[in-house]
């Protein structure tokens, strides 16, 4: 896998990001809050589904553009290095929002740590949601004792 971020991982669209917010499943690991949503690729021969990311470091927390944008580096930095570990199921792609909830401004290595957390927890999680999910066309597939 390439260890670049380029334009077709950032999260940009209006309509995604509002899809994200609301159907995303949500979770939060300091100092992160974490939406993420498994979303059915388009089927393009030429290119495979890309994981998508945004990042948001509210102004609430960090007056100073500087620090907000100092923070935002960190983190797509850590995502640029560790986005391997995030993998898309086949026909699938992740969009993920990352918001940073914390105070204080972290050095780089704990927002990694953390980072890396999380991507291995979406990556799991996206394992039992298919497993989940094959189950349940089994179970509407076989005809029931019920009917």
């Amino acid at each position: 896998m390439s260890a670049t971020f380029t334009k077709r991982e950032r999260l940009s669209s209006f309509k995604e990001i509002q899809t994200l917010m609301k159907k995303g499943e949500t979770f939060f690991h300091y100092p992160f809050k974490v939406v993420y949503l498994h979303v059915q690729a388009q089927t393009t021969s030429e290119t495979e589904p890309v994981n998508s990311i945004i990042v948001s470091v509210p102004k609430r927390n960090f007056k100073r553009a500087v620090k907000r944008n100092l923070l935002k580096r960190r983190i797509r930095e850590s995502y640029r290095l560790n986005k391997g570990i995030l993998e898309a199921p086949c026909g699938c792609r992740t969009n993920v929002l990352f918001v940073y909830v914390s105070k204080d401004v972290m050095e780089f290595s704990h927002i990694e740590k953390r980072l890396k957390e999380i991507l291995a927890k979406i990556s799991a999680g996206k394992d039992t949601a298919a497993k989940e999910r094959q189950e349940d066309t089994d179970a509407t597939v076989q005809p029931g004792k019920d009917s």
